[in-house]
């Protein structure tokens, strides 16, 4: 009988622990974001997505997505609040987001995001890959994975945002890619493209 090397064995682990994820993703849609402002829902509140293009005058210009909700149980008095991102910033603490960015170079895009949203809007995820830079923009690199839930504070805790999207888990390619929006195709089956871009059109 044959034993898996130590390299097969991380190898079928990665693809294992990708899959299982990529299941727990199943029976959530890709909503698009396109270049302006994006009318949507977020767990059944009024929301929007709004991408714009920060112009470089080289390769390497990039879009900028940032989400915005109203309490729609405010009637008239609604307003507008920011959606940040809230990641793992190391020995428990957490870094917060105001925006994300997709963008990378001439060849391909290092870095883009996914937002997905079941069908009752009960539940909406948002999957951020990031490559790694590699020897190059144009040399194929691994790639990362980070999953964020969308949740709500109901019970309205002193310093933190109504929604805000929070990380839950990490997870890698199982083999490298130059460009995330292949990662993203191939690996999770979330397609090649989020939402259109800017004068680049770096998706």
């Amino acid at each position: 009988m044959l034993r898996s090397t130590p390299l097969r064995f991380l190898a079928l682990l990665a693809l294992a622990t990708t899959s299982a994820v990529a299941a727990e993703g199943a029976g959530l849609k890709v909503v698009p974001v396109d270049n302006g402002v994006n009318t949507l829902t977020l767990l059944g509140e009024p929301a929007m997505a709004v991408r714009a293009w920060r112009e470089n005058y080289n390769a390497h210009g990039f879009d900028v997505v940032s989400f915005y909700v109203r309490d729609k149980a405010a009637g008239e008095k609604a307003f507008w609040n920011l959606v940040p991102v809230f990641g793992q910033a190391g020995k428990g603490e957490l870094s917060e987001r105001l925006e994300i960015t997709i963008g990378g170079g001439a060849d391909c895009v290092l870095h883009d995001f996914r937002l997905l949203r079941s069908d009752d809007d009960k539940r909406v995820m948002l999957v951020v890959a990031q490559r790694d830079m590699g020897d190059s923009f144009a040399d194929p690199a691994a790639v990362h994975f980070t999953w964020y839930d969308l949740a709500k504070n109901d019970d309205e805790a002193p310093g933190e945002p109504w929604l805000s999207f929070r990380q839950t888990r990490v997870t890698q390619a199982t083999k490298p890619y130059c460009d995330v929006g292949e990662a993203f195709d191939k690996e999770l089956h979330l397609g090649s493209t989020g939402g259109k871009g800017g004068p680049g059109d770096t998706d």
